[in-house]
């Protein structure tokens, strides 16, 4: 387990190097000026410009530029926002927290009711509760979350005028914070949940037909023992997978449901950076999300063997 866990922190570590290099390079050649935010059109002063590029350290090499910033997100700076006026690491810490719960809430969500649907589906394959939750599905797969969302906001407006949008007021209050992001969670989960209770009729399908299964079956394991404990415990691989993937593309993938809420999240920060051009703001959010999906698929491959003592066999 000791070299399983060094080897992939080193294979993260590389993955995060490799990571940096191509967000620092590709915001470079994308279309668009940071400071074309600071030209007046009608009177432009190109020499104001060329002295504010050099005193941003526009002016200076990538591979100097590239050094600099590396060597500061080491240290923990990000640097600073180009066309905002504040630290790019404030802005971080002000929108990752919302981002991260709101991700983590809607996960859960999606697990809790995306795994005993697809078991219910995988048990009761080809009757009713299977077609029900293969069309059920499909219906919430096709259907974008900004779409419910935008009618729920409607429908409130008009009848129970609830504070489903905006983080105005709710401050530094936890719970109320909470409540505001457990409609836009549920409305994320769902689809989240569709995907999961997918995976999950489909792995437990496959393992319920495999000789271990019917083994046990031939022992005369009951109907919830062969699947709680034989059968569901080697499909979660895969489903697992799925699970920490969806769980990492959440935290800065949101943008729309952001808008639709209202919601201050990395999403947002990162659309507001592209749209800019900013470019400390763009590497810091990508490096950031990109950072999150290397923690994730971390702790999943560390959950593996505690799910299926075969990958600790494997490993040793």
């Amino acid at each position: 387990m000791v070299r399983y866990i060094v080897s992939r922190v080193l294979s993260s570590l590389f993955v995060l190097l490799v990571l940096s290099v191509l967000v620092f390079s590709m915001v470079r050649v994308i279309p668009g000026d940071p400071l074309s935010a600071f030209a007046d059109p009608s009177n432009p002063d190109p020499a104001a410009l060329d002295a504010l590029r050099t005193e941003l350290g526009l002016d200076r090499p990538w591979l100097t530029q590239y050094l600099a910033w590396l060597l500061g997100v080491l240290q923990g700076d990000f640097g600073r926002a180009i066309t905002v006026p504040n630290e790019v690491s404030n802005l971080i810490a002000q929108r990752l927290p919302l981002s991260l719960t709101l991700a983590v809430m809607a996960t859960l969500f999606g697990t809790v009711l995306g795994i005993p649907a697809g078991v219910l589906a995988a048990t009761r394959w080809r009757r009713a509760p299977d077609n029900a939750v293969r069309g059920l599905s499909f219906v919430l797969l096709a259907t974008p979350p900004f779409v419910l969302g935008t009618v729920l906001i409607l429908v409130n407006s008009l009848t129970l005028r609830l504070p489903l949008v905006g983080t105005a007021g709710a401050g530094g209050d936890p719970l109320r914070l909470v409540g505001v992001l457990v409609l836009p969670a549920l409305l994320i989960g769902l689809v989240l949940a569709a995907i999961v209770a997918r995976y999950t009729r489909g792995t437990l399908l496959d393992t319920l037909g495999q000789d271990f299964v019917r083994t046990a079956r031939a022992k005369g394991a009951s109907p919830s023992r062969l699947v709680g404990r034989h059968a569901l415990r080697n499909a979660l691989i895969p489903v697992t997978t799925v699970i920490g993937i969806e769980l990492a593309a959440l935290v800065g993938g949101t943008v729309v449901i952001e808008t639709v809420f209202a919601l201050p999240g990395m999403g947002s920060l990162l659309l507001t950076g592209i749209r800019s051009s900013d470019y400390p703001i763009i590497q810091a959010t990508v490096l950031l999300i990109g950072a999150v999906y290397v923690l994730i698929n971390f702790i999943v491959d560390l959950i593996y063997p505690l799910i299926d003592p075969r990958v600790r066999v494997h490993t040793s």
